[in-house]
């Protein structure tokens, strides 16, 4: 009768792997669920710190309209900008005024009588050298220089003016370009009378006559044509710059070419700015809570933060944000509805700037004490939007921040455990390999003894015939 143990394959023909394997997926279903968990906390993570941003750059919004400086500003407007620009401050009366501008400031230029060439001798007749002074605005002293037999040259005066660097620059102009006719030319760095810087011969030697040195701006020599002459509602002034910050009280102009022009100094658009940044930083938090509550076409939300405790916390903070009330801060408005910003039917703010224009035409300083208060010891909207915004933003103690850092903490903590028992696991891989091994060689051997004995069988039946 022939054998009915029967084995395919190497050894037992049984495929142990796959049963470790099988044993092995069974026993890794704890840690799949864990590292699920885990990869659920670091999207969490990762979408609180998105919000936690949002949130930073409304804190940023809020604080900028608890500074006292805001709705101080002023803005001139130039209706001419090729004539003259402007910069105000808030001591600047509002209004509006006249320019008219008949020349600009400039700067001092002299040029020498022509020499043969850069090397020739300075020094007039047999002199041996010759001191002088580089005087700023005439003002005596100046600073010194000395022409002596070491640099007893064109070349030599131009260097030692530039080495002194008191205000003025040397230079040689080729006037033919054969190097015949060369003149050194002296260029004034400030603008204005006052601010020119001449060459005077300070001894006897006839030197600063041989150079013969001329006016090229102003031709006719008259160093008041450096100054900017200009006027304000007719009143003829003159500066010795074009940049003029003390003819108009907070007006900063500057000069650009002659003409005329108006200038009209305006409220800043600050306040309305702020408040606009404010409104959009908000919205933005808002648009971010609604995203996570969006629904699937099974009606669940789509947001990884849907729920959260520390986006349920920051929707009720949100909330009490849009309901502050001032009551105490100088003003006789109490409210931001009161100034044109409203929450919509999805809890977004809307600036309405036509209210805000009449609040402030009627009364800025109403609308400052509102935001932060008519003096520093009272209280506006925004010192009380400003604590709640930073406690929830801060990078370190705000609530987001906290929720962060549970999240993070937790996620570590997970790890650890699923790398200890996957260790564990790998641990029990390396056992059931070792004893499936045994066995596939033990039932190996055990087929070879049943193939023996079967041939032994047959043999005795074939003697038995």
């Amino acid at each position: 009768m022939a054998s009915t143990i029967s084995f395919s394959g190497i050894g037992s023909g049984i495929d142990f792997n796959s049963i470790r394997d099988a044993i092995i997926n069974q026993r890794s279903r704890p840690i799949t669920q864990l590292q699920s968990k885990v990869s659920s906390y670091n999207f969490r993570v990762d979408a609180l710190k998105q919000f936690n941003g949002l949130l930073a750059t409304l804190t940023t919004a809020t604080q900028n309209l608890t500074s006292r400086d805001v709705g101080t500003g002023r803005t001139p407007t130039v209706a001419d900008a090729t004539v003259a620009t402007a910069t105000g401050t808030s001591s600047a009366n509002l209004g509006s005024f006249n320019l008219g501008v008949t020349r600009l400031a400039t700067n001092l230029a002299e040029s020498s009588r022509s020499f043969s060439s850069a090397n020739a001798p300075v020094l007039a007749g047999g002199a041996t050298g010759a001191t002088f002074e580089l005087r700023k605005g005439g003002a005596a002293p100046g600073v010194e220089i000395t022409i002596d037999a070491t640099n007893n040259t064109l070349a030599g005066m131009r260097d030692a003016i530039n080495a002194k660097n008191a205000g003025v620059t040397a230079s040689i102009v080729d006037l033919t370009g054969d190097g015949t006719q060369q003149q050194l030319v002296l260029s004034s760095a400030a603008t204005g009378a006052s601010g020119r810087v001449e060459l005077v011969e300070t001894s006897a030697t006839g030197t600063a006559a041989n150079l013969n040195l001329r006016a090229l701006n102003p031709p006719d020599g008259d160093f008041a044509k450096l100054d900017a002459k200009f006027s304000i509602n007719g009143l003829e002034l003159t500066r010795s710059t074009n940049n003029v910050s003390d003819a108009v009280a907070g007006l900063n102009i500057t000069l650009k070419k002659a003409g005329s022009t108006a200038i009209e100094v305006t409220q800043s658009s600050e306040i309305e700015e702020k408040l606009t940044a404010y409104t959009t930083a908000y919205n933005a938090v808002q648009d971010f809570i609604t995203e996570q509550y969006k629904k699937d076409p099974l009606n669940r939300p789509t947001g990884i933060l849907a729920g959260d405790p520390a986006l349920r916390n920051v929707q009720r903070q949100l909330t009490a944000l849009t309901g502050i009330r001032s009551l105490d801060n100088g003003g006789a408005l109490d409210s931001l509805a009161q100034i044109g910003i409203n929450s919509d039917k999805n809890g977004r703010l809307e600036l309405n700037k036509t209210t805000l224009s009449e609040s402030l035409q009627a009364n800025t300083g109403d609308v400052r004490a509102l935001l932060f208060g008519k003096t520093a010891g009272e209280t506006g909207v925004f010192q009380s939007s400003y604590a709640i915004t930073n406690g929830l933003s801060d990078s370190v103690t705000g609530s987001v921040q906290t929720a962060i850092n549970g999240y993070q903490s937790s996620a570590k903590t997970l790890n650890n455990t699923i790398l200890s028992r996957t260790e564990i696991l790998n641990s029990m891989r390396d056992s059931l390999s070792r004893r499936f091994a045994a066995a596939d060689a033990a039932i190996g051997q055990l087929n070879g003894q049943g193939s023996s004995l079967a041939g032994i069988i047959k043999s005795l039946r074939s003697n038995n015939n």
